[in-house]
């Protein structure tokens, strides 16, 4: 293993070139400055200074020392850099992930009131599927997620958080404010992509009151909230979205929610982390504010 200390004399005597001045700008004697550099050349097996009376001359081996004991003193320093916020309380770094309607309508509003109290600690944002989410906080790349589904996964912690409902929604053509749930088959649907939690919630409700799912008029697939809804409006066919997503399209009559005769969608939003893990302080932080405020 290579002593960064003694790394770190080698650069400066060569920088300098003298042996005197290293000693009195590092303050350590001449005799611990050429013991450190013996040490050097024993650990490489190559000789890296001519040692001359008035003057040090590098060898070809200690110019390639040289430099690559730079680079390698910078990237530590760097590392030690970039370390200082997983120790920090104040500062560091929360990595966290939403599927769609937590991503994009829920969660800003509790990063904002957080920054409020910690201003110094930055949050990313990661906004993605339900799966997708699940897979990135499983795997280690996200701490904490925010998703609209539920799975069997025995390292995970799921906590329910938030209660949402998924209505239909339909395009103002359509003239009436309420369907029989027989009629769902003659709807042109639109429907989210396989990872969604929001499709997957709607699947259940509807096949447990009977309906066949293989059936639906299914005239296209969308993979976000917002791309149903722009489908939507511009009468590609009908949507199952969350009422947190179109609050704003239906206050401005873009588009209207059609209700279903003895038939609702409600469902709960999932804080999830894993069930074994050293939270760095700024997450821990973030895990109770979030807990506080939510659960």
């Amino acid at each position: 293993m290579i002593d960064l200390k003694k790394l770190e004399v080698f650069i400066k005597v060569y920088e300098i070139g003298n042996f005197s001045k290293v000693s009195q700008l590092l303050y350590l004697s001449q005799p611990t400055i050429t013991i450190h550099i013996k040490d050097l050349e024993e650990t490489f097996g190559v000789k890296l200074l001519d040692r001359h009376t008035r003057k040090v001359i590098p060898t070809k081996a200690g110019k390639l020392v040289y430099e690559y004991g730079k680079e390698i003193l910078n990237l530590f320093k760097k590392m030690e850099k970039d370390l200082l916020p997983f120790k920090e309380e104040e500062g560091g770094l929360i990595e966290l992930g939403g599927s769609t309607i937590p991503g994009h309508y829920l969660l800003p509003k509790i990063i904002r009131e957080f920054k409020k109290l910690y201003p110094k600690i930055m949050i990313f944002l990661k906004v993605g599927d339900t799966e997708e989410i699940i897979e990135k906080v499983w795997s280690g790349f996200l701490e904490f997620g925010v998703v609209g589904a539920m799975i069997k996964n025995k390292d995970l912690i799921f906590k329910p958080c938030f209660q949402d409902q998924i209505v239909l929604i339909s395009p103002l053509s359509f003239k009436g404010t309420e369907i029989e749930l027989k009629e769902i088959y003659e709807i042109p649907l639109i429907k989210r992509e396989e990872g969604s939690g929001t499709w997957k919630t709607v699947v259940e409700a509807l096949e447990k009151e009977g309906i066949e799912v293989f059936r639906l008029n299914l005239v296209g697939e969308m993979g976000s909230t917002e791309a149903v809804k722009e489908a939507v409006k511009s009468e590609l066919g009908w949507g199952f979205v969350s009422l947190r997503a179109v609050e704003l399209e239906t206050k401005l009559n873009l588009l209207k929610v059609v209700s279903i005769k003895n038939f609702k969608i409600f469902r709960n939003f999932y804080l999830i982390y894993p069930k074994f893990k050293n939270f760095t302080p700024s997450a821990k932080l973030f895990l109770e504010f979030f807990q506080k405020n939510t659960l």
